[in-house]
Protein backbone atom coordinates (compact mmCIF):
# COMPACT_ATOMS: atom_id res chain seq x y z
CA UNK A 1 0.00 0.00 0.00
CA UNK A 2 1.13 3.43 -0.77
CA UNK A 3 1.33 6.10 1.50
CA UNK A 4 1.19 9.67 -1.27
CA UNK A 5 0.99 13.09 0.23
CA UNK A 6 -2.94 13.67 0.95
CA UNK A 7 -3.82 17.50 -0.32
CA UNK A 8 -7.56 16.31 -0.10
CA UNK A 9 -10.47 18.12 0.51
CA UNK A 10 -10.48 18.05 4.44
CA UNK A 11 -13.48 19.75 5.33
CA UNK A 12 -15.19 22.65 5.08
CA UNK A 13 -13.21 25.03 7.53
CA UNK A 14 -15.68 27.52 7.32
CA UNK A 15 -19.06 26.20 7.22
CA UNK A 16 -20.32 23.99 10.01
CA UNK A 17 -22.40 21.55 9.12
CA UNK A 18 -22.98 18.45 6.43
CA UNK A 19 -24.06 18.15 3.24
CA UNK A 20 -26.94 16.13 4.60
CA UNK A 21 -27.83 18.23 7.15
CA UNK A 22 -25.90 17.21 9.80
CA UNK A 23 -25.23 19.32 12.38
CA UNK A 24 -21.20 18.76 12.39
CA UNK A 25 -18.69 21.12 12.13
CA UNK A 26 -14.92 19.64 10.83
CA UNK A 27 -11.72 21.51 12.64
CA UNK A 28 -9.78 22.61 9.53
CA UNK A 29 -6.26 22.03 11.10
CA UNK A 30 -7.13 18.54 12.12
CA UNK A 31 -9.94 17.77 9.14
CA UNK A 32 -11.38 15.30 12.13
CA UNK A 33 -15.15 16.37 13.53
CA UNK A 34 -15.05 18.56 16.46
CA UNK A 35 -16.55 15.36 18.60
CA UNK A 36 -13.00 13.56 17.13
CA UNK A 37 -9.79 14.97 19.21
CA UNK A 38 -6.71 16.61 17.48
CA UNK A 39 -4.50 14.09 19.31
CA UNK A 40 -6.51 11.00 18.29
CA UNK A 41 -6.30 12.42 14.80
CA UNK A 42 -2.58 11.83 14.72
CA UNK A 43 -2.43 8.70 15.12
CA UNK A 44 -4.54 8.36 11.49
CA UNK A 45 -1.90 6.36 9.55
CA UNK A 46 0.82 5.99 12.27
CA UNK A 47 0.47 2.05 11.53
CA UNK A 48 0.41 2.31 7.53
CA UNK A 49 3.03 0.87 4.94
CA UNK A 50 5.28 3.90 3.62
CA UNK A 51 6.64 3.72 0.04
CA UNK A 52 10.78 4.73 0.81
CA UNK A 53 11.54 7.54 -1.41
CA UNK A 54 13.44 6.77 -4.56
CA UNK A 55 17.11 5.85 -4.73
CA UNK A 56 19.40 8.73 -4.32
CA UNK A 57 16.55 11.61 -3.57
CA UNK A 58 17.85 11.81 0.17
CA UNK A 59 21.46 12.76 -1.37
CA UNK A 60 19.83 15.61 -3.32
CA UNK A 61 19.94 19.23 -2.55
CA UNK A 62 16.88 20.81 -0.65
CA UNK A 63 15.82 22.59 -4.01
CA UNK A 64 16.28 19.65 -6.13
CA UNK A 65 14.06 17.58 -3.27
CA UNK A 66 11.69 20.05 -3.55
CA UNK A 67 11.55 20.15 -7.09
CA UNK A 68 11.06 15.89 -7.20
CA UNK A 69 8.71 16.09 -4.30
CA UNK A 70 6.03 19.15 -6.11
CA UNK A 71 6.62 17.21 -9.55
CA UNK A 72 5.41 14.19 -8.01
CA UNK A 73 4.29 14.02 -4.10
CA UNK A 74 4.62 11.29 -1.79
CA UNK A 75 4.64 11.02 2.47
CA UNK A 76 8.92 9.94 1.78
CA UNK A 77 9.30 12.92 -0.29
CA UNK A 78 7.57 15.20 1.79
CA UNK A 79 9.45 13.94 5.22
CA UNK A 80 12.09 14.22 3.70
CA UNK A 81 11.73 18.19 2.25
CA UNK A 82 10.95 19.29 6.28
CA UNK A 83 14.18 16.74 7.73
CA UNK A 84 16.39 19.10 5.03
CA UNK A 85 14.58 22.56 5.97
CA UNK A 86 14.60 21.60 9.83
CA UNK A 87 18.45 21.22 9.07
CA UNK A 88 19.38 23.92 7.33
CA UNK A 89 18.80 26.24 10.56
CA UNK A 90 17.39 28.77 8.22
CA UNK A 91 14.41 30.49 9.10
CA UNK A 92 13.08 30.79 6.02
CA UNK A 93 12.17 27.88 5.17
CA UNK A 94 9.21 28.44 8.11
CA UNK A 95 6.35 29.64 5.03
CA UNK A 96 7.52 26.54 3.53
CA UNK A 97 7.03 24.37 6.25
CA UNK A 98 3.46 25.74 7.43
CA UNK A 99 2.23 25.02 3.34
CA UNK A 100 3.54 21.65 3.49
CA UNK A 101 2.12 20.82 7.51
CA UNK A 102 -1.21 21.98 6.65
CA UNK A 103 -1.52 19.97 3.20
CA UNK A 104 0.71 17.20 3.53
CA UNK A 105 -1.76 15.76 5.80
CA UNK A 106 0.33 12.06 6.37
CA UNK A 107 1.74 11.46 10.08
CA UNK A 108 5.06 10.95 8.41
CA UNK A 109 5.14 14.76 7.14
CA UNK A 110 3.64 15.43 10.11
CA UNK A 111 6.23 14.60 12.71
CA UNK A 112 8.63 15.63 10.19
CA UNK A 113 7.74 18.96 9.75
CA UNK A 114 6.64 19.43 13.78
CA UNK A 115 10.38 18.34 14.33
CA UNK A 116 12.03 20.81 11.71
CA UNK A 117 9.74 23.94 13.20
CA UNK A 118 10.89 22.94 16.51
CA UNK A 119 14.50 23.05 15.35
CA UNK A 120 14.05 26.46 13.70
CA UNK A 121 12.15 28.20 15.92
CA UNK A 122 13.41 26.80 19.49
CA UNK A 123 9.87 25.91 19.81
CA UNK A 124 8.84 22.27 21.38
CA UNK A 125 6.49 20.45 19.46
CA UNK A 126 2.95 20.06 21.49
CA UNK A 127 2.69 16.63 20.10
CA UNK A 128 -1.16 17.56 18.43
CA UNK A 129 -1.31 18.89 14.96
CA UNK A 130 -3.72 21.49 15.70
CA UNK A 131 -1.57 23.34 18.72
CA UNK A 132 1.44 22.51 16.98
CA UNK A 133 0.12 24.01 13.41
CA UNK A 134 -1.22 27.00 15.21
CA UNK A 135 2.00 27.67 16.97
CA UNK A 136 4.11 27.30 14.75
CA UNK A 137 1.90 29.30 12.36
CA UNK A 138 2.26 31.81 14.93
CA UNK A 139 5.98 31.86 15.05
CA UNK A 140 6.18 32.06 11.10
CA UNK A 141 3.30 35.18 11.27
CA UNK A 142 5.77 37.17 14.14
CA UNK A 143 8.59 36.93 12.44
CA UNK A 144 7.70 38.40 9.15
CA UNK A 145 9.72 35.98 7.36
CA UNK A 146 10.64 36.47 3.77
CA UNK A 147 10.30 32.98 2.00
CA UNK A 148 12.89 33.98 -0.26
CA UNK A 149 13.15 32.64 -3.68
CA UNK A 150 11.15 29.91 -5.40
CA UNK A 151 8.30 30.51 -2.66
CA UNK A 152 5.89 31.25 -5.22
CA UNK A 153 6.00 27.84 -6.92
CA UNK A 154 6.05 25.91 -4.16
CA UNK A 155 3.04 27.78 -2.76
CA UNK A 156 0.92 27.99 -6.32
CA UNK A 157 2.18 24.37 -7.06
CA UNK A 158 0.93 22.74 -3.81
CA UNK A 159 -2.40 24.79 -3.51
CA UNK A 160 -3.29 24.10 -6.99
CA UNK A 161 -3.35 20.24 -6.26
CA UNK A 162 -6.62 21.61 -4.18
CA UNK A 163 -8.11 23.57 -6.64
CA UNK A 164 -6.61 24.73 -9.93
CA UNK A 165 -8.19 28.27 -9.74
CA UNK A 166 -6.09 28.78 -6.58
CA UNK A 167 -3.10 29.02 -8.59
CA UNK A 168 -4.28 32.06 -10.61
CA UNK A 169 -6.24 33.74 -7.68
CA UNK A 170 -3.13 33.93 -5.51
CA UNK A 171 -0.63 34.54 -8.12
CA UNK A 172 -1.58 38.03 -7.91
CA UNK A 173 -0.67 38.32 -4.43
CA UNK A 174 2.26 40.81 -4.54
CA UNK A 175 3.91 40.18 -2.01
CA UNK A 176 5.51 36.85 -0.84
CA UNK A 177 5.25 37.10 2.83
CA UNK A 178 1.46 38.30 2.61
CA UNK A 179 1.26 34.90 0.34
CA UNK A 180 3.01 32.68 2.75
CA UNK A 181 0.25 34.35 5.36
CA UNK A 182 -2.51 33.00 3.21
CA UNK A 183 -3.86 29.59 4.50
CA UNK A 184 -6.31 27.01 3.14
CA UNK A 185 -9.71 27.32 4.54
CA UNK A 186 -10.53 23.35 3.97
CA UNK A 187 -12.88 24.67 1.13
CA UNK A 188 -12.46 24.91 -2.56
CA UNK A 189 -13.48 28.59 -4.11
CA UNK A 190 -17.13 28.45 -3.75
CA UNK A 191 -17.27 25.51 -1.49
CA UNK A 192 -19.41 27.33 1.41
CA UNK A 193 -22.62 27.74 -0.51
CA UNK A 194 -23.57 32.07 -0.80
CA UNK A 195 -26.93 33.22 -0.76
CA UNK A 196 -27.56 34.80 -3.64
CA UNK A 197 -30.91 37.40 -3.60
CA UNK A 198 -32.31 35.26 -0.53
CA UNK A 199 -35.48 35.11 -0.30
CA UNK A 200 -36.66 37.43 2.91
CA UNK A 201 -39.99 37.58 4.79
CA UNK A 202 -42.05 40.05 7.00
CA UNK A 203 -40.98 39.87 10.65
CA UNK A 204 -44.77 38.61 11.83
CA UNK A 205 -44.38 35.63 8.94
CA UNK A 206 -41.20 34.68 10.74
CA UNK A 207 -42.40 32.42 13.25
CA UNK A 208 -39.43 30.08 13.28
CA UNK A 209 -37.56 32.59 15.04
CA UNK A 210 -36.56 33.07 18.54
CA UNK A 211 -36.89 36.64 20.86
CA UNK A 212 -33.11 35.46 22.59
CA UNK A 213 -31.63 34.27 19.07
CA UNK A 214 -28.75 36.56 17.67
CA UNK A 215 -29.14 38.50 14.22
CA UNK A 216 -27.60 40.91 12.51
CA UNK A 217 -29.57 44.07 11.43
CA UNK A 218 -28.90 46.37 9.03
CA UNK A 219 -30.97 49.66 7.79
CA UNK A 220 -30.30 50.80 4.47
CA UNK A 221 -32.08 54.20 3.15
CA UNK A 222 -35.00 53.11 5.69
CA UNK A 223 -35.30 49.84 4.85
CA UNK A 224 -34.52 47.38 7.42
CA UNK A 225 -33.28 43.71 7.40
CA UNK A 226 -32.28 41.25 9.97
CA UNK A 227 -29.46 38.22 8.75
CA UNK A 228 -29.73 35.27 11.58
CA UNK A 229 -26.56 33.96 12.57
CA UNK A 230 -28.34 30.46 12.73
CA UNK A 231 -28.46 30.75 8.64
CA UNK A 232 -25.34 32.82 7.99
CA UNK A 233 -23.21 30.71 10.35
CA UNK A 234 -23.61 28.16 7.23
CA UNK A 235 -23.40 30.48 4.63
CA UNK A 236 -21.21 32.87 5.60
CA UNK A 237 -22.07 35.58 2.68
CA UNK A 238 -25.52 36.74 1.07
CA UNK A 239 -25.43 38.54 -2.29
CA UNK A 240 -28.29 41.06 -1.52
CA UNK A 241 -30.06 43.97 -2.40
CA UNK A 242 -31.81 46.41 0.24
CA UNK A 243 -33.36 49.47 -0.87
CA UNK A 244 -32.33 49.14 -4.33
CA UNK A 245 -28.81 49.23 -3.47
CA UNK A 246 -26.77 46.00 -4.19
CA UNK A 247 -25.11 44.98 -0.54
CA UNK A 248 -23.18 41.96 0.12
CA UNK A 249 -23.61 40.71 3.68
CA UNK A 250 -20.20 38.34 4.35
CA UNK A 251 -19.60 36.81 8.02
CA UNK A 252 -16.43 35.81 9.50
CA UNK A 253 -17.85 32.28 11.83
CA UNK A 254 -13.80 32.28 12.93
CA UNK A 255 -14.20 36.17 13.78
CA UNK A 256 -17.72 36.10 14.55
CA UNK A 257 -17.81 39.42 12.64
CA UNK A 258 -20.97 40.44 10.38
CA UNK A 259 -20.04 43.30 7.99
CA UNK A 260 -22.61 44.81 4.85
CA UNK A 261 -21.08 45.87 2.00
CA UNK A 262 -21.53 47.85 -1.25
CA UNK A 263 -21.35 45.85 -4.09
CA UNK A 264 -20.89 49.02 -6.41
CA UNK A 265 -17.19 49.16 -7.73
CA UNK A 266 -17.60 52.06 -10.49
CA UNK A 267 -19.31 50.57 -13.03
CA UNK A 268 -19.37 46.78 -11.87
CA UNK A 269 -21.54 45.63 -9.14
CA UNK A 270 -19.57 42.59 -7.68
CA UNK A 271 -21.11 39.18 -6.75
CA UNK A 272 -19.21 37.57 -4.04
CA UNK A 273 -18.20 33.91 -3.08
CA UNK A 274 -15.76 32.20 -0.70
CA UNK A 275 -12.43 31.96 -2.19
CA UNK A 276 -11.65 29.01 0.17
CA UNK A 277 -8.65 30.95 1.80
CA UNK A 278 -8.32 32.90 4.96
CA UNK A 279 -5.74 35.39 6.65
CA UNK A 280 -4.52 35.62 10.49
CA UNK A 281 -7.74 33.07 10.46
CA UNK A 282 -9.94 36.11 8.64
CA UNK A 283 -12.04 35.27 5.56
CA UNK A 284 -10.92 36.03 2.21
CA UNK A 285 -13.58 36.33 -0.49
CA UNK A 286 -13.75 36.76 -3.91
CA UNK A 287 -15.52 38.65 -6.42
CA UNK A 288 -16.85 36.47 -9.76
CA UNK A 289 -16.50 39.96 -11.88
CA UNK A 290 -12.87 40.14 -11.60
CA UNK A 291 -11.48 37.45 -9.56
CA UNK A 292 -10.07 39.75 -6.93
CA UNK A 293 -9.50 38.44 -3.56
CA UNK A 294 -10.44 40.71 -0.93
CA UNK A 295 -9.85 40.67 3.29
CA UNK A 296 -13.50 40.18 4.69
CA UNK A 297 -12.04 42.64 8.05
CA UNK A 298 -11.11 45.08 5.58
CA UNK A 299 -13.06 45.34 3.02
CA UNK A 300 -10.06 45.72 0.65
CA UNK A 301 -9.00 43.93 -2.74
CA UNK A 302 -6.14 42.32 -1.20
CA UNK A 303 -4.89 40.80 -4.88
CA UNK A 304 -6.10 41.14 -8.83
CA UNK A 305 -7.71 43.81 -10.79
CA UNK A 306 -9.28 45.66 -7.83
CA UNK A 307 -6.39 45.33 -5.31
CA UNK A 308 -6.39 48.42 -2.62
CA UNK A 309 -9.88 49.36 -3.87
CA UNK A 310 -11.94 49.73 -0.31
CA UNK A 311 -15.99 48.52 -0.72
CA UNK A 312 -17.99 51.30 0.81
CA UNK A 313 -19.95 49.71 4.00
CA UNK A 314 -22.98 50.03 6.17
CA UNK A 315 -23.37 50.03 9.73
CA UNK A 316 -24.47 46.38 11.42
CA UNK A 317 -25.69 45.59 14.33
CA UNK A 318 -25.69 42.35 16.39
CA UNK A 319 -28.34 41.74 18.74
CA UNK A 320 -31.36 39.36 19.62
CA UNK A 321 -34.24 38.91 17.60
CA UNK A 322 -36.44 40.41 19.85
CA UNK A 323 -34.43 43.27 20.54
CA UNK A 324 -34.53 44.26 17.03
CA UNK A 325 -38.47 43.42 16.29
CA UNK A 326 -38.96 46.03 19.11
CA UNK A 327 -37.52 48.86 16.94
CA UNK A 328 -38.28 47.46 13.66
CA UNK A 329 -41.21 45.50 13.14
CA UNK A 330 -41.56 46.23 9.55
CA UNK A 331 -38.20 44.39 9.62
CA UNK A 332 -37.58 41.56 6.83
CA UNK A 333 -35.75 38.57 8.07
CA UNK A 334 -34.28 36.14 6.04
CA UNK A 335 -36.18 33.05 5.13
CA UNK A 336 -34.86 29.36 6.15
CA UNK A 337 -33.17 28.67 2.85
CA UNK A 338 -34.28 25.62 0.74
CA UNK A 339 -31.54 22.69 0.31
CA UNK A 340 -29.39 23.57 -2.65
CA UNK A 341 -28.76 21.16 -5.12
CA UNK A 342 -25.67 20.85 -6.91
CA UNK A 343 -25.06 20.61 -11.29
CA UNK A 344 -26.48 17.37 -11.77
CA UNK A 345 -24.43 17.47 -15.49
CA UNK A 346 -21.19 17.99 -13.74
CA UNK A 347 -21.49 16.42 -9.93
CA UNK A 348 -24.13 13.56 -10.78
CA UNK A 349 -23.79 11.67 -7.00
CA UNK A 350 -23.03 14.65 -5.18
CA UNK A 351 -26.42 15.22 -2.64
CA UNK A 352 -28.12 18.03 -2.11
CA UNK A 353 -26.70 20.70 0.55
CA UNK A 354 -28.93 21.44 3.71
CA UNK A 355 -28.20 22.13 6.75
CA UNK A 356 -30.14 22.08 10.22
CA UNK A 357 -30.34 25.57 10.73
CA UNK A 358 -30.88 25.00 14.68
CA UNK A 359 -30.15 27.97 17.00
CA UNK A 360 -26.31 27.84 17.98
CA UNK A 361 -25.47 25.21 16.12
CA UNK A 362 -22.88 26.25 13.67
CA UNK A 363 -19.47 26.36 14.90
CA UNK A 364 -21.02 26.09 18.17
CA UNK A 365 -17.69 24.24 19.33
CA UNK A 366 -15.19 26.35 18.12
CA UNK A 367 -17.05 29.20 20.17
CA UNK A 368 -17.12 26.87 23.24
CA UNK A 369 -12.91 26.12 22.80
CA UNK A 370 -11.13 29.15 24.10
CA UNK A 371 -8.36 28.49 21.26
CA UNK A 372 -8.23 29.45 17.63
CA UNK A 373 -8.19 26.73 14.69
CA UNK A 374 -5.58 28.71 12.29
CA UNK A 375 -2.51 30.72 12.97
CA UNK A 376 -2.49 34.87 13.77
CA UNK A 377 0.04 37.31 15.39
CA UNK A 378 1.10 36.70 19.00
CA UNK A 379 -2.11 38.31 20.27
CA UNK A 380 -1.29 40.36 23.59
CA UNK A 381 -3.54 39.03 26.98
CA UNK A 382 -5.19 42.11 27.78
CA UNK A 383 -8.65 39.88 26.67
CA UNK A 384 -9.77 36.76 25.71
CA UNK A 385 -8.08 35.64 21.94
CA UNK A 386 -12.29 35.13 21.35
CA UNK A 387 -13.22 38.10 23.19
CA UNK A 388 -15.86 40.46 21.33
CA UNK A 389 -14.55 44.02 20.72
CA UNK A 390 -15.87 47.39 18.84
CA UNK A 391 -12.68 48.41 16.70
CA UNK A 392 -12.37 52.37 16.11
CA UNK A 393 -9.63 53.95 13.88
CA UNK A 394 -9.23 57.14 12.13
CA UNK A 395 -6.41 55.52 10.26
CA UNK A 396 -3.64 56.63 12.70
CA UNK A 397 -4.83 55.27 15.68
CA UNK A 398 -6.92 52.61 16.83
CA UNK A 399 -9.10 51.73 20.09
CA UNK A 400 -10.57 48.02 20.53
CA UNK A 401 -13.53 48.46 23.10
CA UNK A 402 -14.72 45.34 25.32
CA UNK A 403 -18.03 44.74 24.64
CA UNK A 404 -18.09 43.27 28.16
CA UNK A 405 -17.01 46.17 30.01
CA UNK A 406 -18.80 48.64 27.61
CA UNK A 407 -21.98 46.56 28.58
CA UNK A 408 -21.27 47.38 32.86
CA UNK A 409 -20.03 50.98 31.96
CA UNK A 410 -22.57 52.15 29.96
CA UNK A 411 -23.25 54.51 26.96
CA UNK A 412 -19.72 55.77 26.49
CA UNK A 413 -17.58 58.70 24.51
CA UNK A 414 -14.27 58.18 23.34
CA UNK A 415 -11.89 59.98 21.20
CA UNK A 416 -9.37 57.87 19.04
CA UNK A 417 -6.82 60.60 16.85
CA UNK A 418 -9.60 62.54 14.88
CA UNK A 419 -12.65 60.71 15.12
CA UNK A 420 -15.30 60.95 18.29
CA UNK A 421 -17.63 58.16 18.72
CA UNK A 422 -20.25 57.14 21.04
CA UNK A 423 -21.11 53.39 21.67
CA UNK A 424 -24.23 52.58 23.16
CA UNK A 425 -24.76 49.12 24.36
CA UNK A 426 -27.26 46.92 23.73
CA UNK A 427 -27.45 43.12 24.89
CA UNK A 428 -25.64 41.55 22.52
CA UNK A 429 -23.81 44.99 20.52
CA UNK A 430 -23.58 48.25 20.79
CA UNK A 431 -25.07 51.43 18.54
CA UNK A 432 -22.18 53.48 17.22
CA UNK A 433 -22.31 57.38 16.53
CA UNK A 434 -19.55 59.74 14.97
CA UNK A 435 -19.51 62.78 17.19
CA UNK A 436 -16.93 64.53 15.69
CA UNK A 437 -18.69 67.49 15.07
CA UNK A 438 -19.95 67.38 18.94
CA UNK A 439 -16.22 68.72 20.75
CA UNK A 440 -17.09 66.07 23.98
CA UNK A 441 -14.28 64.47 25.75
CA UNK A 442 -13.99 61.13 26.20
CA UNK A 443 -16.27 59.88 29.06
CA UNK A 444 -19.51 58.54 30.26
CA UNK A 445 -22.53 59.82 28.43
CA UNK A 446 -25.18 61.20 29.69
CA UNK A 447 -28.73 63.07 28.50
CA UNK A 448 -29.79 60.58 25.54
CA UNK A 449 -32.84 61.03 24.67
CA UNK A 450 -33.25 58.19 21.98
CA UNK A 451 -30.52 55.99 20.49
CA UNK A 452 -31.75 53.39 17.74
CA UNK A 453 -30.55 51.98 14.70
CA UNK A 454 -30.25 55.15 12.39
CA UNK A 455 -29.30 58.39 15.09
CA UNK A 456 -28.53 59.04 18.33
CA UNK A 457 -30.93 61.97 20.12
CA UNK A 458 -29.42 63.94 22.86
CA UNK A 459 -31.48 65.97 25.82
CA UNK A 460 -29.97 69.17 24.03
CA UNK A 461 -31.44 68.49 20.44
CA UNK A 462 -27.87 67.13 18.91
CA UNK A 463 -28.85 64.10 16.95
CA UNK A 464 -25.72 62.28 15.55
CA UNK A 465 -25.50 59.16 12.95
CA UNK A 466 -24.09 55.87 12.92
CA UNK A 467 -21.37 55.13 11.68
CA UNK A 468 -19.22 52.07 10.94
CA UNK A 469 -17.69 49.89 13.64
CA UNK A 470 -17.34 46.49 13.11
CA UNK A 471 -17.97 43.85 16.28
CA UNK A 472 -15.57 41.17 16.35
CA UNK A 473 -13.00 39.06 18.35
CA UNK A 474 -10.03 40.64 19.79
CA UNK A 475 -7.54 38.61 18.21
CA UNK A 476 -8.66 39.51 14.67
CA UNK A 477 -8.62 43.20 15.71
CA UNK A 478 -5.24 43.17 16.96
CA UNK A 479 -3.90 41.37 13.66
CA UNK A 480 -5.35 44.24 11.44
CA UNK A 481 -4.18 46.92 14.09
CA UNK A 482 -0.93 45.49 16.19
CA UNK A 483 -0.88 48.54 17.15
CA UNK A 484 -4.11 49.15 19.24
CA UNK A 485 -4.83 50.78 22.39
CA UNK A 486 -7.81 48.68 24.33
CA UNK A 487 -9.91 49.60 26.37
CA UNK A 488 -11.41 48.87 29.72
CA UNK A 489 -7.62 49.75 30.67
Amino acid sequence: MVVSVSFMLLAAACGGGGADGSSSTTDPATGESETVAAEDAEEADVDAPVEPAPDGFEALPLEAKIAEFLSEPSSSKGALVAEAMGASGDPRWGPWLLDLYRLGRSTRIDHAAAAAFAALSGIESAGQRTEDYRRYGNWVYDGGIDPGDGYREWKLGIYATIDSEFDELLSATPDDTVLSQIQWGGVTRGGIPELNQPLRVPADAADWMTEEELILGVVVDGVAVAYPLRILGHHELANDQVAGVPVSMVYCTLCQSGLLFDRRVDDLVLDFETSGLLIESNKIMVDRQTDTLWRHQTGVGLAGPLEGVELAQFPVLTTSWGEWIDEHPESDVLAIPEPIFPDAEVSPEQPAIAYSYEVGDAYRFYYEDPDLWFPVFDTPGVFELKEPVLGVSDGSEELAIQLAGLLDAGPQVFVVGETTVAAVPTSSGALVYDLRASGRAAGPLDGIESADSEELRLDDGDAFARTVVPQLFWFAWFGQHPGTDWWPR
